[in-house]
C-alpha cells in the first residue's frame, strides 16, 4: 500500500515513545504528566497510532493529541475513521469475540469524532523518519507492507529484518499489537514496540507501558510502566453500555477479554507481570541465526513463575472461541452468521432478552463457558444485576420443575408394582 511518509528532527536527548491512547483520556493525562516531569519536549514525543478506540473519549483523546504538538503516525484507527470504513480494519474473524466488541467501540469511536478530529487524523503521516543516536529509525503501525499487520515478539526475525530493510531503517519502532517488546534481530537491526498507554499489557496488572529512547551513550531504551487512574477510565465506560464492558474490566484486571489474534508464544504470558528488566532481557533471545533453524514464532518465550495445570476444559477457550472455523470454514462461518443473526439485536425480542435468556439457558445446562459470556453479554445490553439473578432463578424453577414431573412417573411404577 502507498504510504505518506515523514521525515522529522528529533533533539538530542531523551525521547518518548508511546501508542494506544485508546480514547482513554485519563491515561493520555498522565503521560503527558509524565513526560513534563521527565522534560521531556512535545518535539521529543512521538506516538505510534490508535489515540481513538476502546475507551470512552474518542473525541477528547484526540483533540489532546492535536493540542500537545508531539509527533504522530496514523494509526489503523484514524485511517479507518477518516476514510469512512466502517470497521476498524483489524481483520477479525466475522463472529468472533473481537469482531464483537470491535463493533461496539468502533462504532461508538465513529460517532464522536468530529469534523475537526478527522481533519487531524487525515493530516497524520503513516511512517516518520529520523536519525537518532547515529541510527535510521523509521516509526510505523504494522508493518512496512500493511498498517494493521500485527508484528510480535514472536514474529520471526527474518520476517522483521525484511521489514527493517523496506522501511530503510535499522531500527523500527512498531504498534498495534498493543504489547512491549524488543527484538534485537543482528547487530545492526533492532525492532522496538512501546506498547500502549490506553490497556494494560494482559499482564494481570492495570499499568500500561511507554518507551523511552535516550542517546548519551549511543542508542539505549528502557521500558516504562504507566499509573493513572484506570478506576476512572473504566467507570466511564460502564456508565455507557454501548461500550464492551469486558474491556472496561480489562482496566483494572489487566487481562484481555480474548487472545483470539495473539500467537501461543505471547498468549501462554497472560497474568505474568511485566518488568522493565524482563523486557529488556528478553530483546538478545532468539536472534537472527538461531531464529534461522526454529521459527520464533513457534518456540515460546521463556515463561516465569508458572505452574501449568491439565484442565479437561479451560477458560482460555472461550478467548478463542472463533477459531473453530479453522478445520471447518464454511460450517464455521454459517454458524457464526447464524449465531450473530439470533442474538444481536433488537428483533421480536430485545437484545437484552435474548442475552438474559442465554444466561439463563447457560446456568440450566451448566456451561462455564456460556455463563461467562452472556453474563457480559447480559450487562452489555443493560440488563442489571436483579434482573440477571431473576432469569437464573427462572432457570432454576424450571429445571426444578422438570426434575419433580419425573416423579409422576415413579408414582404410576409404584401403583402398577403395589396394587
Amino acid at each position: 500500500m502507498d504510504q505518506k511518509i515523514k521525515s522529522i528532527t528529533v533533539a538530542h536527548g531523551p525521547v518518548l515513545v508511546f501508542g494506544g491512547a485508546y480514547s482513554n483520556l485519563d491515561a493520555f493525562i498522565a503521560l503527558k504528566a509524565e513526560a513534563q516531569r521527565r522534560g521531556i519536549p512535545p518535539s521529543n514525543v512521538i506516538c505510534t497510532g490508535d489515540t481513538p478506540g476502546y475507551c470512552a473519549d474518542p473525541s477528547a483523546c484526540v483533540d489532546f493529541l492535536e493540542a500537545w504538538g508531539c509527533h504522530s503516525i496514523a494509526g489503523n484507527v484514524e485511517s479507518n475513521l477518516f476514510n469512512g470504513t466502517d470497521d476498524c480494519g483489524c481483520g477479525f474473524g466475522d463472529g468472533s469475540r473481537c469482531d464483537m466488541f470491535a463493533k461496539l467501540w468502533y462504532d461508538y469511536a465513529q460517532r464522536n469524532v468530529t469534523p475537526k478530529n478527522l481533519k487531524f487524523m487525515g493530516s497524520l503521516p503513516d511512517q516518520l523518519r529520523f536519525q537518532y543516536a547515529g541510527k535510521a529509525i523509521t516509526v510505523l503501525h504494522g508493518s512496512p507492507a500493511n498498517q494493521s499487520e500485527f508484528v510480535w515478539r514472536s514474529t520471526p526475525a527474518a520476517t522483521k529484518l525484511a521489514y527493517c530493510k523496506a522501511a530503510g531503517a535499522e531500527v523500527v519502532i512498531g504498534g498495534h499489537c498493543g504489547l512491549p517488546f524488543a527484538h534485537q534481530i543482528d547487530e545492526r537491526h533492532l525492532w522496538l514496540n512501546a506498547g500502549v498507554i490506553g490497556m494494560p499489557a494482559n499482564d494481570g496488572t492495570p499499568r500500561t507501558w511507554f518507551l523511552l529512547l535516550d542517546d548519551a551513550n549511543g542508542l539505549a531504551y528502557t521500558f516504562q510502566p504507566l499509573a493513572y487512574d484506570h478506576r476512572a477510565a473504566k467507570a466511564k465506560m460502564i456508565d455507557d453500555r454501548r461500550l464492551p464492558v469486558s474491556y472496561a474490566a480489562t482496566l483494572t484486571t489487566g487481562i484481555w477479554d480474548n487472545t483470539e489474534i495473539m500467537p501461543p508464544a505471547e498468549a501462554e504470558r497472560e497474568g505474568q507481570a511485566l518488568s522493565p528488566e524482563q523486557l529488556a532481557a528478553e530483546a538478545h533471545q532468539y536472534p537472527l541465526a538461531a531464529a534461522a533453524a526454529q521459527p520464533a514464532q513457534k518456540t515460546p518465550l521463556p515463561l516465569k513463575n508458572l505452574t501449568k495445570m491439565n484442565k479437561y476444559t479451560d477458560p482460555k477457550d472461550l478467548k478463542s472461541f472463533g477459531k473453530i472455523t479453522e478445520w471447518q470454514e464454511d460450517m464455521g462461518q454459517k454458524f457464526f452468521d447464524w449465531y450473530a443473526g439470533v442474538t444481536e439485536g433488537d428483533s421480536a425480542l430485545t437484545e437484552r432478552e435474548k442475552a438474559l435468556i442465554a444466561l439463563a439457558v447457560s446456568h440450566a445446562i451448566q456451561c462455564s463457558y456460556c455463563i461467562d459470556a452472556y453474563t457480559t453479554n447480559s450487562l452489555q445490553a443493560g440488563a442489571d444485576e436483579e434482573q440477571m439473578m431473576e432469569a437464573v432463578h427462572v432457570a432454576a424453577a424450571v429445571k426444578a420443575g422438570t426434575t419433580l414431573i419425573y416423579a409422576r412417573q415413579m408414582q404410576r411404577q409404584v401403583d402398577k408394582i403395589t396394587m
